[in-house]
Formats: structure tokens, sequence, C-alpha cells
């Protein structure tokens, strides 16, 4: 049985706040770290608006500025330029403890010498609320994270998964309008990390109104609790769509390789009807989908700088001799129990080899001749990458 309760709760108001503004706003937000010409740029131009009850998730490689963003939000880092924005108001020089955020970490961040109890209650206190309330917010707030019996443990006498329940529980108590998690299941084991993703998706329903922004490098856990995903690299945003919309249609490929290691082959289009496209790979007709970006900077009838991304689970492996399948060779193989990842090169393309997930265990040595195959609707046109600015 899941932990947590499912009693949808609304957050109190922010002060200040809007009736129809976004519930977070950055405004061509710039960190940066140290001073003059060796400062490190943590964040370039960054512009994001989450509503209320949104779930944004922040993914990227380490490095790429998810973390910075969020730390801007919270107050812990000073932007030099831009404009943070909670329901509308500035908080851009705010404190963190006045801006109403609540923050799990991935370290939990819990007081040793205090009990859970006292932990939760300690955001409380900060913010000032009557000592009448606070009992009761505090076992709200443990109740919705299925620990109203650990009230008078230590976080020393508390599994991982505990502990960060508490965390979560912690900021709850204040009753935030915004919610932000950094990476806050990297610290748990594999098992315990599904189990807390599934909690904190029941979580999200049980506070309909409030927005959320996830930082994770963990695609997985993008993919199953945000609303929006945005794809950060190099302090900048790259992409930004619902889930969906980015995996069936990565704009670019590093959003493509990124999330779901789609695998990214030269093509040549030689006609475009609508949303369909026929394109030559290693010089093999095939069928793929052009999406139109609404940025209507590509012209797939150009014949230049195109990819075909195809996700492994979609790449078929047949006979060599099947008709219009394209000549291969396995060249790597690794076994993951529920599937095994072959990695084959085209005849002709060795240099761009090809990643395609088999179900259960596959024997075919390395060396082996197969065909390959790409389903009509599994492969996707992606433009290619231009110079990073």
């Amino acid at each position: 049985m899941s932990r947590i309760n499912t009693r949808r709760v609304t957050a109190t108001a922010t002060h200040g706040a809007t009736d129809h503004a976004p519930a977070i706003t950055f405004d061509r937000v710039n960190v940066a770290y140290g001073r003059g010409r060796g400062a490190t740029r943590a964040l370039i131009d960054f512009n994001l608006r989450v509503s209320p009850g949104e779930t944004v998730a922040l993914l990227g490689p380490s490095g790429s500025g998810k973390s910075t963003a969020l730390k801007a939000l919270a107050g812990f880092t000073q932007p030099v330029s831009g404009t943070v924005r909670l329901g509308g108001r500035d908080v851009t020089d705010l404190p963190p403890a006045k801006r109403g955020i609540g923050v799990v970490v991935q370290s939990y961040a819990l007081f040793p010498h205090m009990r859970v109890a006292e932990n939760v209650a300690f955001g409380l206190r900060s913010h000032r609320v009557p000592r009448s309330e606070i009992g009761g917010r505090v076992s709200d707030a443990l109740a919705m994270v299925g620990m109203s019996a650990y009230g008078k443990r230590f976080p020393r006498e508390l599994s991982g998964g505990q502990q960060q329940r508490v965390a979560i529980a912690r900021a709850l108590a204040i009753r935030p309008k915004v919610l932000l998690l950094d990476e806050p299941l990297a610290a748990l084991d594999a098992q315990l990390r599904q189990s807390m993703l599934t909690e904190l998706q029941q979580l999200r329903a049980a506070l309909p109104d409030t927005a959320m922004l996830y930082v994770t490098h963990d695609q997985s856990e993008a993919l199953a609790l945000a609303d929006r995903i945005a794809v950060m690299r190099d302090a900048r945003l790259v992409d930004i769509d619902t889930a969906e919309n980015l995996w069936k249609r990565p704009p670019s490929s590093f959003t493509a390789a990124f999330l779901g290691g789609a695998n990214l082959l030269p093509a040549v289009v030689t006609r475009v009807i609508g949303t369909s496209a026929l394109v030559t790979v290693g010089g093999t007709p095939v069928t793929a989908q052009a999406p139109q970006p609404e940025i209507g900077h590509v012209d797939w009838e150009s014949d230049s700088g195109a990819l075909l991304c195809i996700r492994p689970h979609a790449v078929n492996l047949v006979s060599p001799a099947e008709r219009g399948a394209m000549p291969a060779r396995i060249v790597g193989t690794v076994w993951r129990g529920a599937s095994t990842r072959l990695t084959v090169a085209l005849v002709g393309m060795p240099e761009t080899p090809i990643e395609a997930d088999v179900t259960g265990h596959d024997e075919r040595p390395v060396g082996t001749e197969v065909g390959v195959r790409f389903p009509d609707q599994g492969a996707v046109l992606v433009p290619a990458p231009g110079p990073v600015s």
C-alpha cells in the first residue's frame, strides 16, 4: 500500500500574488560565479514560466545549470541580471525565508539532534506560524507522507526513504504554492527510488494547486513526473515541451540523444508531403515523420542538415536477405536481463553504429550479419546541430 496520503490539499496563497500570474517566472535570468573575465556563467538568459499546479522538470547533464536555476528561485544564489517572480511578485532580491517556497534536496538536510516532528516544525517556526497551529500543521504534513507514527524518532533511526519523506513533509508543512525538489531521489538505491517515484506521483495528485520545479539528471524521473520537461545544456535552456512531445518529436539532436538515447543517422530528404518524409539512409529509402516546428527555420526539403532519429526499441533486426532491409553486422552486445542491447554497424556506414534493443537474452555473437528495418512510425527527422554559441 502506498504511504502517501492522496487527500487533496490546497496551499495557502503567497502574499502579493496575482490570481492569473504564473506561479514561477524566470525572466532573462543570468547567474555567474566569480568576477571579471574569469567568471563562470552558470545560467544564461534563462526564461521559464510554470503555471499553478504544473510540474516542470529541469533535465540535463551535470553542469548544465539546472540546480543553479533552482537556487536562483529559492534565493540561495543571486542573479547578476534578470528577474525572478513568484505568483507575479518580484522576489529577485528577497532572502530565502521570505519567499514561502518549500525546498527538498537529495541530502535530506534534516537536523540530527531534532526528532522528526521537531524537524517538520522548524520551518513553521521560522515563518512565525502561531504556536497553537504548529502541532496540527506538523500532523497534517506527516500524514501526507505516511510518517505519522515516526514523529518521536530521530533521523538516524530512519531509513533513507523515510528520511526523504520527512524532508518532503517539512517542505509541505509551510503550505507552499511552490515546491522545489533538487534531485530528491539521487541518494536512494534503485528499488527504493522506484518506490519513492510512485509516491511522488501520488503527491502531485494530492497537491493540485502547487507548482513543482523538479531538478534531475534522470530521464525516467522526468518522464514519470513532469507535465513539461525543460532540457538544459551548458547553462542554457535548449528545449521545453511536454514529455510526450520531446520523446516522440524531439526538436534538437541534443534532446533526442539525451532523452532516451536515440540513434541519430545522417539522412538525405528526397520528398516531404505534410508531416511525412521519404529519406535515404546509406542509400536505402526510409519513411519518416517530418514535424513542422513552431519556429519555421527548418526546411526539410532543402536536403541539408537532416538527421533520422530512431529509438533503440524501435529498431527491428531481421534476416539480411529480407527485402528492403539495410545490411549490417553486430559489433557489440550487452545483456540487460529483460532485454539485450545490440550495437550494429550498417554496411557503408561503420562510423555511425546503431543501438537496438531486443527482448530477452539474444545470443547472436559479434560479427553476425543482420538486416535493419525501421517501422514507418518509428523514425522522425531532427535538425542537425548547429554551432553552440
